[in-house]
């Protein structure tokens, strides 16, 4: 078992499914794995597995990191109805797009989605952050070969709340997140501003 799947499976639970990214050079084996049963209830999880272990540039300087995305939202109560939402495609462009470009995504950053990441919802976009739902050792675990890997969480947000986002900085953007305490896990949640 891989370092990363082993310290997702920790806290996201038991791993029960996986489809492979495709779109990736040669020699790069990337999947997004589905997780379900971990410390948060009524939770599905989803992550990649094997993005760590392709450094990725920083955008400001020269140095490399490696990361893992993961994402969560509610439980569909029925997932045969639903299928499995938006996260496995999600997952699979940005680990496909971050790979190809060879840069990280970050803290702070945001991907724009081309439309509501579900039906009914405001959000819009990605924001990169650490999995604050999480003791803080999981933020980042050991690789096999040494040094670190990051974990990345994927949380939804709206039109407005990407204008405050780069109107105010990361920094305090996430403390207004803390600060109004929205339920990030809801696709369709309401935003803060």
């Amino acid at each position: 078992m891989s370092a990363a799947l082993e310290h997702l499976e920790r806290r996201l639970g038991a791993m029960k499914g996986g489809w492979s990214v495709d779109e990736v050079p040669h020699g790069h084996k990337i999947t997004v794995c589905m997780f379900g049963d971990g410390e948060l209830s009524n939770v599905t999880s989803y992550a990649t597995v094997g993005l760590s272990g392709t450094p990725l540039q920083v955008r400001e300087g020269k140095r490399e990191i490696s990361i893992e995305l993961m994402a969560c939202s509610y439980s569909a109560p029925n997932p045969r109805e639903s299928g499995y939402g938006p996260w496995p495609g999600i997952l699979e462009h940005v680990a496909s797009s971050s790979v190809q470009s060879g840069t990280a995504v970050l803290r702070g950053d945001f991907i724009r989605l081309p439309g509501p990441i579900a039906p009914g919802s405001e959000m819009v976009a990605l924001y990169a952050m650490p999995p604050v739902y999480y003791p803080d050792d999981f933020s980042s675990f050991s690789l096999e070969g040494g040094g670190r890997a990051a974990i990345v969480w994927l949380i939804p947000v709206g039109d407005r709340e990407l204008s405050r986002r780069i109107e105010v900085g990361w920094s305090d953007f996430e403390a207004e997140l803390v600060a109004c305490n929205p339920d990030i896990l809801d696709l369709c949640r309401e935003q803060i501003v």
